[in-house]
């Protein structure tokens, strides 16, 4: 029997843990409500935390990322702690990699709904040309339902899918017409290489912390084809091949989209304050919204230079009142409705370990991490010396990056898994000539063919920092270009 077109990356893979020899920290209900729990610690119930300069688009192409490598059905919140060998049995109906199969499903024979069914080779798109193509109860025609829990990853979810049918328009089916050439393939591998390009040289960049993203994308960079790979330091595929998914980066430090996230948001021009959940209004998702709520990309991207766009919450241990107060179904405990509290109970469900510990592992690595004074007084006094990872990694991003940036110790964790990816998975990194379509950048005399011929220059865009040739707001205008 044969692989679907399009299907040969799809994967279940596992959880693990990045260090399984570091015990986990035990979080008690009670300290979970204290840090996390509505009016806790972690509760920005009045808006007090400040925007850092990372803009607010960018929150949701996380939460897209998000729910292309990682998805846990099976674990709960107030479980036991889970041994190493426990957390490896955990399923992850992901593949640990960066393959867009939130996008792709099984490809067009296995996911015959997600495809357009008169063009052959494209994504459905909704006819009236601002939504997700949706059946007729208004479930989208998707990879992944969760890509459509709230308008802003829904339209994130119909850029890429815009994104690919314009890669397969204008950049491969009119260059390819060969009967003979598999132009889905082709649009297919572009748009994922495109994708993983701005994951590592765009969202990674921005977020984490400068010198940790330095030094582990020169080491990522270092590899050399049929040699040991020089990074990453500790992540690995295991005995079959595979890459799991280490709870420590899904449970804690790509966490910290959460703080980034605000209570309002500008879906555009004439609806520039709207609730992130709110039933009444339409933001809610998993359904069909009204035109008027159409994303306009300029309000939460750097678009147009004329808009400046909202900026993300800073990174910090304060969650905004909109998420510690979730729209849970089927609860009474207020504590459930808290983000930042489920968030505390899972970690001790995977039994992660303390930041402190966590630190001392990456530092005995080689990564660039500092000794400092977290200011952790304000914490139980059980925690704090063996503090919560997710807490931690906050914490010292507010104490070492002014909440600007991500921490060393979650920029380390970041780095080391999304290496991991890149370099044991299928990536653009494997092919040393490959650089983004030199057409969908605005700055196109720096991405010609005649200015690059080895890598374009990867390692001097490593170290300059603040310098994006091509980010996820190049993807909105070349989706939207007439050309």
């Amino acid at each position: 029997m044969t692989k679907a077109r399009g299907c040969g990356h799809t994967a279940v893979s596992s959880f693990s843990k990045l260090f399984p020899d570091l015990p986990g920290v035990v979080v008690s209900e009670a300290d979970a409500a204290i840090l996390g729990g509505p009016g806790g610690l972690m509760h920005d119930f009045d808006g007090t935390s400040n925007d850092c300069d990372i803009p607010a688009g960018y929150i949701f192409f996380a939460q897209f990322v998000d729910h292309d490598i990682t998805l846990d059905t099976t674990s709960g919140l107030r479980e036991d702690p889970k041994s190493p060998g426990e957390i490896s049995e955990l399923p992850n109906i992901r593949s640990a990699s960066l393959d867009l199969d939130c996008v792709y499903g099984f490809g067009p024979e296995g996911s015959p709904h997600i495809y357009d069914g008169v063009r052959p080779g494209r994504l459905a798109i909704n006819p009236n040309g601002y939504d997700l193509a949706r059946s007729p109860s208004g479930t989208a025609l998707i990879g992944d339902p969760r890509n459509d829990e709230n308008i802003f990853v829904s339209q994130m979810q119909l850029l890429f899918h815009r994104f690919h049918n314009k890669i397969y328009n204008e950049r491969v089916y009119q260059e390819n017409k060969s009967e003979s050439f598999n132009r889905f393939e082709e649009a297919q591998k572009q748009t994922r290489y495109h994708y993983q390009w701005l994951v590592l040289f765009d969202f990674l960049k921005r977020l984490c912390d400068p010198e940790v993203y330095k030094f582990a994308a020169n080491l990522l960079l270092s590899n050399q084809p049929n040699q040991a790979p020089k990074y990453p330091l500790c992540y690995r595929p295991d005995d079959h091949g595979k890459l799991s998914m280490p709870v420590e980066f899904s449970v804690a430090a790509y966490r910290v989209g959460h703080t980034l996230v605000r209570s309002t948001y500008a879906a555009n021009g004439n609806n520039l304050d709207i609730e992130l959940f709110d039933e009444r209004f339409g933001t809610l998702g998993f359904s069909a919204f009204p035109e008027e709520l159409e994303v306009d990309w300029r309000y939460l991207l750097e678009v147009d230079d004329c808009i400046h766009p909202r900026m993300s919450k800073a990174v910090d241990p304060l969650l905004a009142d909109e998420i510690q107060n979730l729209p849970v179904v089927g609860s009474n405990n207020p504590n459930n409705r808290a983000l930042a509290f489920r968030n505390l109970l899972r970690g001790n469900v995977m039994s992660l370990p303390s930041g402190q510990a966590v630190a001392d592992k990456l530092r005995g690595l080689g990564y660039p991490i500092p000794h400092n004074d977290l200011q952790l007084g304000d914490l139980p006094s059980a925690l704090q010396g063996n503090t919560p990872l997710f807490y931690y990694i906050l914490q010292e991003s507010k104490i070492n990056n002014a909440g600007q940036r991500l921490g060393p110790v979650g920029s380390a964790i970041l780095m080391e898994v999304f290496g991991g990816m890149l370099t044991h998975c299928d990536s653009f990194l494997k092919e040393d000539n490959w650089n983004p379509d030199p057409c969908l950048s605005r700055e196109k005399s720096r991405l010609a063919p005649d200015k690059y011929k080895e890598g374009f220059l990867r390692k001097p865009l490593v170290e300059r920092e603040n310098y994006y040739p091509f980010d996820l707001a190049d993807v909105v205008r070349f989706v939207q270009s007439d050309s």
